[in-house]
């Protein structure tokens, strides 16, 4: 069973910065899709919540240098 979530997120400024959010995140286990909006401020990230949790999803935009705003 998969969960979608819609993140706000603030600090991406083109399309590098979206990329660089699909690359991380989409490299993390249990992540089926990754799409991010620099101009939405948001990325939505389909996922197995048996594998990996909101809060880890969070953590990974976090370190990559973004704001999570939930």
């Amino acid at each position: 069973m998969s969960t979608t979530l819609t993140l706000p997120v603030h600090g991406m400024t083109c399309g590098g910065c979206e990329n660089a959010v699909k690359r991380a995140v989409g490299a993390m286990t249990g992540i089926a899709e990754v799409t991010a909006s620099h101009r939405d401020n948001q990325v939505v990230v389909t996922f197995d919540p048996a594998l990996v949790t909101a809060g880890d999803i969070e953590a990974k935009i976090g370190k990559l240098g973004y704001s999570v705003q939930r």
